[in-house]
């Protein structure tokens, strides 16, 4: 049975709300507000900064000027704005992939699009065997969910696993294989040669989540399956949320899955098209992506340092080796003072628990960007240098 959301209170979570005004000055750019007080932000997704780059917000703003807060429809009906395309196209060339759909955001485009590509849509059903990692985001397991077909998970990036299962499946059912290229709450990556290589030899759709390794990892950092020899039935979707700096999401793939996305995905379909200001937005994210490696380079530096200085420090985080780091304590209640440790210190980590993590490997889940400076890394360090791992 694959969790989604938890109806036990003890895990009921909470609402923060917090002050980003101030991170648009330079000397507060990673910063947020809680109640009065900066904090250190060390739970932030925007990888490479850009969600403060002034040419983002400056055309952001000149397309609401051009084209007005909404486009009021879906783009199957009068939303297809001309400029959406232009974008697509862009991100098809970065992709290597034939086309490329923009859908209103990450969550509702998995949710949506394994059930269209599996042909099990509200309406219709298709036996279909889907092989999905068992730690793959919560918008798979709903997309695999919402298909009503039989589910394998896997162990967690263990292909010799996965082809065990995919040998005794029915070789005349068709098959998709899922996973995400970075794992968001383990920050560790998948062998994304050796789907391929398992999804050609069984003829199956390889449906590849990059949320978290666009923008940081790849060819001009458009992911981890931007590099390699491309498989045909491979479907690759990514966000705007993220490194990008926006919001929003694609999906880019063959031009025959593309045509049968735009006829069968709801989440595409049935959806009002992203408004103006944030198309503005990925727009100039995705121009300004190849020019970025430096940004790229030391967040990767930044990550790796911090990675060794913990492991030093004998915390277990896990498989990590990139901007993703969990501090995995097994407990909640360790987990729960270790964060208010660091946040009376001025640093804003966040516990993650079940069901988004597997009971007994509760965390703290650290994520670095590109606009942090070592020092204020060496000074975490210090701090989390001297917490006594026992008396937690």
């Amino acid at each position: 049975m694959i969790k989604i959301i938890s109806n036990n209170k003890k895990n009921n979570r909470k609402l923060i709300n917090v002050n980003l005004s101030s991170r648009l000055n330079e000397e507060d750019v990673d910063k947020i507000i809680i109640r009065g007080k900066k904090f250190i932000n060390f739970s932030s997704n925007d990888y490479l900064g850009l969600s403060k780059n002034k040419t983002l917000i400056k055309t952001s703003k000149n397309w609401t000027e051009k084209f007005g807060t909404s486009l009021s429809s879906s783009r199957l009906i009068s939303g297809n704005l001309d400029k959406i395309s232009l974008i697509e196209k862009n991100l098809s060339k970065m992709t290597n992939n034939e086309q490329t759909l923009i859908v209103g955001s990450g969550y509702l485009l998995n949710s949506t699009l394994i059930p269209s590509l599996t042909e099990n849509n509200l309406g219709s059903k298709k036996k279909f065997m889907i092989f999905t990692d068992k730690l793959n985001h919560s918008s798979l397991n709903h997309g695999c969910y919402l298909t009503r077909q039989k589910i394998f998970r896997y162990r967690h990036t263990d292909l010799n696993h996965l082809e065990s299962v995919i040998r005794k499946a029915c070789k005349f059912t068709p098959k998709i294989i899922i996973s995400e290229t970075l794992f968001s709450m383990d920050g560790d990556k998948v062998d994304v040669s050796g789907l391929r290589f398992l999804a050609k030899r069984y003829h199956a759709i390889l449906y590849l989540d990059e949320a978290h390794a666009a923008g940081v990892y790849g060819k001009q950092g458009f992911g981890l399956s931007s590099s390699g020899k491309k498989y045909e039935r491979e479907v690759v979707v990514g966000t705007f949320g993220k490194s990008f700096g926006s919001y929003g999401a694609f999906v880019s793939s063959s031009e025959e899955i593309s045509q049968k996305i735009i006829n069968t995905c709801g989440g595409l379909i049935y959806s009002t098209a992203l408004p103006p200001s944030i198309l503005g937005s990925i727009y100039q994210a995705v121009k300004l992506m190849p020019k970025l490696d430096y940004l790229r380079k030391k967040l990767l530096k930044n990550s790796e340092y911090l990675l060794n200085e913990l492991k030093k420090n004998s915390f277990n985080t896990g498989r990590s080796n990139s901007q993703i780091i969990p501090i995995i304590m097994r407990c909640p209640k360790k987990c729960l003072k270790l964060t208010n440790f660091l946040r009376k210190s001025g640093f804003f980590t966040k516990l993650i628990k079940p069901p988004t993590v597997p009971v007994g490997s509760e965390r703290i889940r650290l994520s670095l960007t590109a606009t942090m400076d070592r020092e204020i890394i060496k000074k975490f360090v210090s701090l989390i240098s001297s917490v006594n791992l026992h008396e937690i």
